[in-house]
């Protein structure tokens, strides 16, 4: 045979990339804006991950660089190039804390997406951008985690922002600490900075849950007039007032007086300003030191009481019900909180009759954290089985069941039902 050499060769992967990271350039707006939602168009199979995190900056450049100096243990900061023309084993970067936030928590994947059935100039989709504003520079990044074959498909992703409501707005909640088990009675206070040209007539706070009474809305130490009906929905409150603008307004103290339950520890209420009048961006806001009436200066609840308990404050009332049709006691309602489960797990509520048959299904979801059998949720049996036929008066067992990360949590309780 004659003799022959290999050239070169290729080799061919199956599948899609475990691990991918794609960060974009830093996106200059040209002067400060105030960011409102982010959304975007894809697919993702069942198997796969995908996490979309932001950062905002006053620099164009979100880095700091850094070579070894001469004393042992200190080192240097040096320019761009520099670092570019420095020993690669030395060299490093941190991020320049002062002038860009740290990245995002991540965005939900089916919070993002865009709903087709929706007007996009109307933005009712998408999902509010974490990152802090105004700031003139932003940047994203997509992390995608596949397998074999199950991957991720982005095909696009946009940002809204618009011109800021405020030159700055800061805010603070107090108090810092509440009970899991209760309601508590909070203030949030905001302090905007205002110049010629901007202004806003609406306050925005999420509580994650439904809020029990929006007790009182002061501006300037003012009560605002009852014309001005706050809003109360499922997981935040509107407040109106008359609308603040210019230098005039400047550092005038927002306060809203609320009674809320706080289900997950570190829940942050966050908050928005926005004109009312106009189809403008929401924009939100900072914590920080906005009354020298309180000292948290945060904008983050810790929670105290029930140690680790994810299911608790169960009720059942009434308790005996009589299910007769005569209105009166005809169903058994059943409240409880559900802490801490941030991811959905499966949440089941099953009635049992004293021999351990099941006669009665009322919840197989999978649910996170909040208050259960509110009026948004009503739980209630009516005491018929799951063939719809009418019960037999006596004890009954209703079982509540979570699947947790350590196993199932189980809360147990006897109904009585009288006719």
């Amino acid at each position: 045979t004659s003799n022959w050499e290999i050239a070169e060769f290729q080799i061919f992967g199956k599948g899609y990339v475990p691990r991918a990271i794609y960060t974009s350039a830093v996106l200059d707006f040209g002067e400060e804006m105030a960011w409102g939602k982010i959304r975007w168009k894809g697919a993702r199979d069942p198997g796969s991950k995908i996490l979309v995190r932001t950062r905002s900056g006053s620099d164009s450049d979100p880095n700091l660089y850094w070579l070894p100096s001469e004393v042992a243990g200190e080192f240097k900061a040096i320019t761009r190039k520099e670092y570019e023309r420095g020993n690669i084993k030395k060299r490093f970067t941190t991020l320049d804390e002062r002038h860009w936030s740290f990245w995002s928590a991540p965005y939900p994947w089916e919070a993002g997406l865009a709903d087709p059935a929706q007007p996009p100039h109307a933005w009712t989709d998408g999902t509010e951008i974490l990152s802090p504003g105004p700031s003139r520079y932003f940047q994203f990044q997509l992390l995608v985690l596949s397998t074999v074959d199950q991957s991720t498909k982005l095909q696009e992703l946009e940002i809204q922002f618009a011109r800021p409501a405020a030159l700055e707005v800061v805010g603070e909640i107090w108090p810092l600490d509440a009970s899991r088990t209760e309601s508590t009675s909070f203030t949030y206070s905001v302090l905007p900075t205002l110049e010629a040209g901007h202004g806003f007539d609406r306050l925005e706070i999420f509580t994650l849950t439904r809020v029990n009474s929006v007790r009182s809305v002061r501006v300037d130490g003012v009560e605002v007039s009852s014309t001005h009906r706050p809003e109360i929905l499922d997981d935040r409150i509107v407040v109106g007032f008359p609308k603040l603008a210019g230098q005039d307004d400047t550092f005038k103290l927002i306060e809203v007086e609320f009674d809320a339950q706080v289900v997950r520890y570190g829940t942050q209420f966050q908050g928005w300003i926005f004109d009312s009048t106009a189809n403008e961006v929401k924009q939100l806001i900072s914590p920080g030191d906005a009354t020298v009436d309180f000292p948290g200066n945060a904008l983050g609840v810790r929670t105290v009481g029930l140690g680790d308990a994810l299911l608790a404050e169960v009720e059942v009332a009434p308790n005996p019900f009589t299910p007769n049709g005569d209105g009166i006691n005809d169903w058994a309602r059943f409240q409880f909180q559900l802490h801490e489960v941030s991811t959905p797990r499966m949440l089941t509520v099953n009635i049992y009759d004293l021999s351990g048959r099941q006669v009665r299904q009322l919840q197989e979801q999978n649910a996170v954290r909040g208050l259960f059998g509110e009026e948004a949720s009503i739980l209630a049996w009516d005491g018929m089985d799951d063939q719809g036929v009418k019960v037999s008066p006596g004890i009954y067992v209703y079982r509540i069941a979570l699947d947790a990360d350590h196993g199932e949590e189980v809360q147990v309780g006897t109904l009585s039902l009288a006719y």
